[in-house]
């Protein structure tokens, strides 16, 4: 059985390199600290990802980003839109290579409180993507997941999903085309 915590405590298995399960707008997801390469890695083995399919990076805001895109993009407006969008932004040059793709780096500032609180304790953004294994539907019973990950990672953060059926829409800041709906 997979501990449940509140985000004080996910924050704290985060920062020492474990993944989590937590909820969010639409979907589960998995998480982790994206400046954890093994942490990150992971996550790819964990889903069955093919390494050159990267992560999206959630956030509280978009000040936690500023080591991860260019700062100008970081004061965006369209960034802390409330629309259930992530963004696919230039990296910076200090962007880690296992989080930006030749596109750039997938970011979305979240509007759910579970995982604004998260981030908040972090100081930070975490990694997010869907809680299945690559290639299969979305699953949102927590129970179905807790069996499918159980011993695999470190806890799941406390809390329900919000109104949204379907994860987010992605689309390209520079070029506005959208690559998900």
């Amino acid at each position: 059985m997979i501990p449940k915590v509140n985000t004080t405590d996910a924050s704290v298995i985060i920062k020492n390199g474990g993944v989590v399960i937590y909820p969010t707008e639409g979907i589960y997801g998995i998480g982790c600290d994206p400046y954890n390469k093994h942490s990150v890695e992971k996550i790819f083995q964990l889903k069955g990802r093919d390494y050159d399919k990267r992560f999206i990076l959630i956030s509280s805001q978009a000040e936690f980003l500023t080591d991860i895109i260019d700062i100008d993009i970081a004061h965006d407006e369209r960034l802390k839109s409330k629309d259930f969008m992530t963004w696919i932004v230039p990296a910076n040059n200090s962007c880690p290579s296992w989080l930006k793709s030749d596109t750039g780096v997938a970011v979305r500032i979240t509007q759910h409180s579970v995982v604004k609180d998260l981030c908040n304790k972090l100081g930070g953004p975490i990694i997010s993507t869907s809680a299945n294994y690559s290639n299969q539907e979305y699953i949102n019973d927590i129970s179905i997941i807790e069996k499918l990950f159980d011993g695999k990672v470190s806890c799941i953060v406390n809390g329900k999903l919000g109104n949204k059926k379907k994860p987010s829409t992605v689309r390209n800041i520079i070029t506005n085309e959208v690559l998900r709906r």
